[in-house]
């Protein structure tokens, strides 16, 4: 079975593509600063703007659970009101940067 690790998976498009993924037979892993409203899988709290922090996650993952195959990334501040622009640049991109990096670093 093949694992995926989903980066913002309590947000609207996150809840979305969790659930497609669990019908289609996919683990499937959480990775977001927020907690799920239902939890459809298992679940990590993380704060993906900390490299150190992403990669633990994504790292423990692969040693809990006997490899990633794949990250889909959905974490973002998706409304630029609820947040300065700068702030939501900086988190958006940031967290991006360090989800490709870790993924890259741990061959996922």
């Amino acid at each position: 079975m093949a694992r995926v690790i989903v980066t913002g998976g309590s947000g609207k498009v996150g809840r979305a593509c969790v659930q497609d993924l669990l019908e289609h037979g996919y683990e499937v892993f959480n990775i977001d600063l927020v907690q799920p409203a239902k939890e459809l899988c298992r679940f990590i709290h993380i704060n993906l703007t900390d490299f150190g922090e992403t990669i633990e996650s994504l790292s423990r993952i692969d040693e809990l659970y006997n490899q990633a195959d794949a990250v889909v990334h959905l974490a973002a501040i998706p409304a630029p009101a609820r947040c300065s622009n700068s702030s939501t640049f900086r988190t958006n991109t940031l967290s991006t940067y360090n989800v490709f990096e870790a993924a890259r670093t741990l061959k996922i």
